[in-house]
């Protein structure tokens, strides 16, 4: 299926505001928070935000799950709902952001679709109780 101009549009918007919501993660901590397919194996130092970035995936896989690299509009997006992610990305209002959410997310997990495995169980703890 060939991407449309207004699919292009959406896309490259979508993945602007997914990418500004993560933007206090350093580059590294950010692709890797970024990355919502498949497994990923986070290998680091201590200190060097490992739970942090297993938490912000985490979040993005619940958030908007393949939003920020699906290359298609939703099926019934419209004109409006492009203008609307354009002016949340240029000014993102708090009283806004459960409609960008919504119109940003593509195939969002559900809750039990996502595991994380650590080695530690303070680690363990650290991961629940940020998640919640």
């Amino acid at each position: 299926m060939e991407q449309s101009k207004f699919d292009i549009q959406y896309s490259s918007i979508r993945r602007a505001i997914i990418e500004q919501k993560f933007s206090y993660l350093n580059e590294m901590q950010r692709q890797a928070a970024m990355q919502t397919e498949g497994p990923l194996l986070i290998l680091a130092g201590a200190g060097s935000g490992k739970t942090t970035v297993l938490i912000q995936r985490i979040i993005n896989i619940l958030r908007y799950g393949k939003g920020a690299d699906y290359p298609y509009a939703p099926s019934d997006a419209t004109q409006e709902d492009l203008q609307f992610l354009m002016e949340y990305l240029n000014d993102p209002k708090p009283e806004y952001e459960q409609r960008a959410n919504y119109l940003c997310a593509i195939e969002p997990a559900k809750p039990w679709e996502v595991i994380a495995i650590t080695f530690t169980n303070k680690a363990a703890r650290e991961l629940k109780d940020r998640l919640v």
